[in-house]
């Protein structure tokens, strides 16, 4: 191999990075396309275009394919929280954005894949275990975050996490109703109406 050769070619832990990342992403757009009740790790490496070999390399079982999904899911919702983060140096009210990353989250195709994969991993107990703790990691650092911030701004401890679970547990709420009835006019109204109600307990 020659000298120009030698320093061209990509270092194998970023081949392998970027081939992981690859395998990630389609295994969460298999299950996001058909749900994890039909996932099948033959349909990854297909959607990936690599062989079953590469996949076997990296990504050996079902389960270390459904951790990887769950992972790649909660990896693409981070970026958009650090965009809701990014967006307060513009002087945004501190309670919309929280509203707005909570919705950009949990109405998104990631949670919804997310829930899905711990829902059906949940009989499995070794996968359970370990997609709860990732969902924990996840979750615990973006709420962690929020509440830092409210309490930056004034805002009394446990009135801010009271405020940071009331918001959830709204949101989350129409989440779950949008299965059976998906009434955005009414969704966009309470949210405006618990904004109100938020920033009339804030102190002065």
């Amino acid at each position: 191999m020659s000298t120009a050769s030698a320093k061209n070619r990509t270092p194998h832990a970023v081949r392998s990075a970027r081939m992981r990342q690859r395998l990630s992403r389609a295994a969460y757009e298999v299950i996001q396309e058909g749900g994890y009740v039909n996932f099948r790790t033959s349909a990854v490496s297909k959607r990936a275009g690599v062989s079953q070999g590469a996949q076997l390399h990296h990504y050996p079982t079902k389960n270390s394919l459904a951790i990887a999904a769950l992972e790649y899911a909660y990896g693409e919702a981070y970026e958009q929280f650090k965009r809701n983060v990014a967006s307060r140096a513009g002087g945004a009210e501190l309670i919309d954005l929280i509203l707005k990353d909570f919705q950009d989250f949990y109405l998104s195709d990631y949670f919804a894949v997310a829930l899905d994969i711990l829902m059906a991993g949940g009989k499995n107990e070794e996968l359970h275990e370990e997609l709860t703790d990732k969902s924990r990691a996840f979750r615990d650092e973006v709420e962690r975050y929020w509440l830092e911030q409210l309490v930056d701004d004034g805002w009394p401890l446990t009135l801010a996490e009271d405020v940071l679970a009331l918001s959830h547990s709204l949101v989350r709420g129409f989440t779950t109703r949008a299965l059976i009835r998906n009434d955005k006019r009414q969704f966009d109204r309470l949210v405006k109406r618990w904004r109100e109600i938020v920033l009339s307990l804030r102190e002065p």
